[in-house]
């Protein structure tokens, strides 16, 4: 198969399509459709890639070489189905990264997975060059097929099995949403005390700029790792007015160090 003779549908209208639609045309790939049940996000994506569009499955083009289902994770199989009459011999691939590639199998003679492991929100565009894709498909030609399409429009590529991704999308959800998670209470607690969330971006950007370059393990520090159980206790008592926040801060301060014993009911320690 031809890169840039390939027809594209993408199916889904959503943030992974819409970045995906753009990379893939501003590349010189040719996406002509787009598919999506709800009619309004369909036509404007299409607009913006200027292609076909429906919100019909069965409008499906016969002429199209891969379909790209960029949606949620728990309509993979049901939009697979759905499709599977009108897909021919086409290549169909998902973009996720805790869903095997098999789960298209009872409907398509060629499936496989097309995964960016990037987090995508609005319009903030990915600096492509440094994200990585990872690709597998049933048959060793559309593997190589999705690398070469992997790497014309980014630079990144691993072929990664179904057993590998999802052990490298539980990693990826403790690396950047747990992480950004814990920004967004670091930045509730800084507003009920008025104080700028901005004061903390240094940290931020030289707790990341360490976990880059060395091993984040090594490199743990706080009151947890030194077993400063007064300063935990301090803390854990303020956290009170908190109880969610109080209970995520115990499980991580014993996870950090499993030899911390720290009460339910947090009270700093009388000094002697």
């Amino acid at each position: 198969m031809q890169i840039k003779s390939t027809k594209i549908t993408l199916v889904g209208a959503g943030r992974i399509a819409f970045h995906l639609g753009k990379r893939l045309q501003a590349k010189g790939l040719r996406v002509v459709q787009v598919l999506n049940r709800s009619a309004d996000p369909a036509r404007n994506l299409a607009g913006l890639l200027r292609c076909d569009w429906s919100d019909d499955w069965s409008a499906l083009r016969s002429d199209v070489d891969w379909v790209l289902l960029a949606v949620r994770d728990d309509a993979i199989a049901g939009v697979g189905a759905a499709l599977a009459p009108f897909a021919g011999t086409a290549l169909v691939t998902h973009t996720s990264g805790a869903t095997p590639g098999t789960v298209l199998a009872p409907f398509f003679e060629r499936y496989g997975v097309f995964y960016p492991l990037q987090t995508f929100s609005g319009e903030r565009m990915p600096v492509w060059s440094k994200v990585p894709f990872c690709v597998d498909a049933n048959a060793p030609e559309d593997v190589v097929f999705l690398r070469k399409i992997a790497k014309v429009i980014g630079n990144l590529v691993y072929q990664v099995t179904d057993e590998q991704r999802a052990v490298l999308h539980v990693a990826a959800v403790f690396a950047n949403n747990f992480a950004n998670h814990c920004f967004a209470i670091a930045e509730k607690i800084l507003e009920e005390k008025q104080l700028p969330f901005e004061m903390l971006h240094p940290l931020m950007e030289e707790t990341l700029v360490k976990a880059l370059h060395d091993s984040p393990g090594a490199m743990q520090t706080g009151p947890a790792i030194r077993g400063d159980v007064d300063t935990l206790q301090r803390h854990l008592q303020w956290l009170q007015q908190h109880p969610a926040w109080q209970t995520l801060y115990r499980e991580l301060s014993t996870s950090i160090n499993p030899a911390l014993a720290l009460p339910v009911t947090a009270k700093p320690r009388k000094k002697k």
